[in-house]
């Protein structure tokens, strides 16, 4: 399911095309947003097919050995341990994965040479070596070798990174969180379970698939009157130092701070101090920590901002 971290860059991204451009209409950006959020559940599938699609590479080298006019002992006998997988079976016999990858016509098709680098970077690692030579066939031992493939040899690899983005702009930032996703989910595989067992949802609940929206209409509600408050405290900055996407993070900052009353502020506060650090300079979290430190403050003691209980309150100021 993807993170609140991941929906609130999202947002960020769009509002920063959204004010840079001056000529998107709320309808048309939310449309954007909510395609933009579809498009990393794509990639999550799109991460389970390739698990598949490396061992039907890992197969066509085994079909290709065999048929040499001289095959080896190797080649004649070969040890199709990984091929047999079980989880990568269960993957291939999911019908709700198969079923998503027809609809949205995901492949890897053209993609035969990040194949081959993620399986020659796979057989000569010791983790492979250890699970090919292993006499075990437990379900266990299946599951833990997808989840190193996952962690080791996809994230690591810049050349998928390239290939997503080529394939679709909104993939940039997604890899890292999907990854997670995909591991969690092979994780939860049992090796007894049926054809149509659920993968995970986009969302974690009906909260979580509001929330980007929400975050999304306050901030641009309340973009010019946060765009003042922002200036009456920042008078004595450095005008370099007012670089746009600090600002507008600091925005989203605010507007989250005053549109969820179950949220407590350090927590929006931590949040928004970690995306600055991925998206702006390297003083962009004192910048942003301090103004929204004082505004905070004083929209508390006018009572503009609003928690459900005293418990969120006082996390909030700790």
């Amino acid at each position: 399911m993807i993170s609140r971290r991941l929906l609130r860059i999202k947002v960020l991204k769009i509002l920063f095309a959204c004010i840079k451009s001056g000529n998107q209409s709320q309808l048309s950006v939310e449309k954007e947003l909510i395609f933009s959020i579809n498009k990393t559940y794509d990639l999550y599938h799109y991460v389970l097919l390739l698990l598949i699609k490396i061992a039907d590479y890992a197969q066509n080298r085994i079909d290709i050995g065999k048929q040499k006019y001289l095959p080896t002992q190797e080649e004649k006998n070969p040890n199709t341990k990984f091929v047999d997988n079980t989880v990568i079976k269960l993957l291939r016999q999911n019908k709700i994965l198969q079923n998503y990858i027809e609809q949205e016509k995901l492949s890897w098709d053209d993609s035969n040479e990040l194949l081959k680098k993620i399986f020659n970077s796979m057989v000569n690692s010791d983790y492979y070596k250890e699970y090919m030579l292993s006499s075990r066939h437990s379900f266990a031992e299946d599951r833990q070798l997808i989840h190193k493939i996952l962690e080791c040899e996809i994230e690591d690899l810049d050349y998928i990174y390239v290939l997503l983005e080529e394939k679709n702009i909104y993939w940039i930032d997604d890899l890292e969180f999907v990854l997670s996703m995909a591991i969690k989910t092979v994780k939860s595989f049992k090796a007894n379970q049926d054809n149509y067992t659920e993968l995970m949802p986009l969302y974690k609940d009906e909260k979580d698939e509001k929330f980007a929206i929400r975050l999304l209409r306050r901030t641009l509600a309340d973009y010019e009157k946060t765009e003042t408050t922002i200036d009456e405290y920042t008078k004595n900055w450095d005008f370099e130092r007012l670089a746009f996407m600090d600002t507008l993070i600091l925005q989203m900052l605010l507007a989250e701070v005053r549109e969820f009353p179950d949220i407590p502020i350090r927590i929006s506060i931590d949040e928004y101090l970690e995306i600055a650090k991925f998206f702006s300079s390297p003083t962009s979290s004192a910048f942003i920590n301090g103004v929204a430190d004082k505004i905070i403050n004083h929209e508390l003691k006018e009572n503009n901002i609003v928690k459900y209980s005293e418990e969120l309150l006082e996390e909030s100021k700790n």
